[in-house]
C-alpha cells in the first residue's frame, strides 16, 4: 500500500512538473481564452503566468518530499520491530505445538506448518522456508530431526526469528495408526 503510494504522489509530481515547464500562455488560450468576449483584455499579466509556474514546481517540492516522508519514517513506523517478529513466532509455534494427527505424511506436515506460519507472517512479516536438519536433544541425549525451518523476518527483511518444527511418533502409536506431534524451537538470529 505504502509503495503505490510512493509511485502515486510521484507521478503526480512529474505531471506538475511537466505542465510547469511548458509554455504557459499557450496553455491559458487553449483552456480558458474561450470563456471571454475578448480575451485579448482578460490574458493574464506575465507575473501571473510566471506565479502558475512556480506554483506548480512548489507543488512539484511538497509531493516529492511527501514521498520521502512515506517512504522512510511513516514505511519504518509500520515495520515490525524484533518483539513483533517474536510474537508472530510464538504464535505460529502455539498452533503447532502439542497437535497430534494420525498416520500424516512428512509433506502433510510440512505443507500445514507452512500454512500456519504464513497466517501468523500476515502481510507485515515475512518468512523464509529452510530444510530439516537433525538436531541433539539435550535432557534425552538423541538425535531429533526437525521437518522443517522457518525463518520468519519483518516485511524489511529484519530482525529474524528461527521456528524449528519436530514431528515425534508418540509411544501409544500402533502399526495401523501412527500419532506424530508436533513440537517447536524458536531461537533469535537467522536459520
Amino acid at each position: 500500500m505504502l509503495t503505490s503510494l510512493v509511485v502515486v504522489l510521484g507521478l503526480l509530481a512529474a505531471v506538475l512538473v511537466v505542465a510547469a515547464c511548458g509554455d504557459q500562455r499557450r496553455r491559458w488560450w487553449k483552456r480558458h481564452a474561450w470563456r471571454y468576449r475578448d480575451p485579448q483584455a482578460c490574458e493574464p499579466s506575465d507575473a501571473a503566468l510566471v506565479a502558475w509556474r512556480v506554483a506548480k514546481l512548489v507543488a512539484a517540492a511538497v509531493l516529492v518530499a511527501g514521498t520521502f516522508v512515506v517512504n522512510g519514517p511513516v514505511r519504518s513506523a509500520f515495520a515490525y520491530d524484533q518483539r513483533d517478529v517474536w510474537a508472530v513466532a510464538v504464535q505460529a509455534a502455539a498452533r503447532l505445538n502439542g497437535r497430534t494427527q494420525d498416520n500424516i505424511t512428512e509433506v502433510a506436515l510440512t505443507q500445514r506448518a507452512r500454512r500456519v506460519v504464513a497466517d501468523a507472517a500476515g502481510d507485515r512479516a515475512r518468512f523464509k522456508e529452510g530444510t530439516g536438519t537433525f538436531m541433539e536433544d539435550r535432557p534425552k541425549y538423541s538425535l531429533k530431526y526437525s521437518v522443517n525451518t522457518f525463518e520468519i523476518t519483518n516485511a524489511d527483511g529484519d530482525h529474524p526469528v528461527c521456528l524449528t518444527v519436530f514431528a515425534d511418533r508418540l509411544p501409544e502409536s500402533t502399526a495401523e495408526v501412527a500419532k506424530i506431534t508436533t513440537e517447536t524451537t524458536m531461537t533469535e538470529g537467522r536459520c
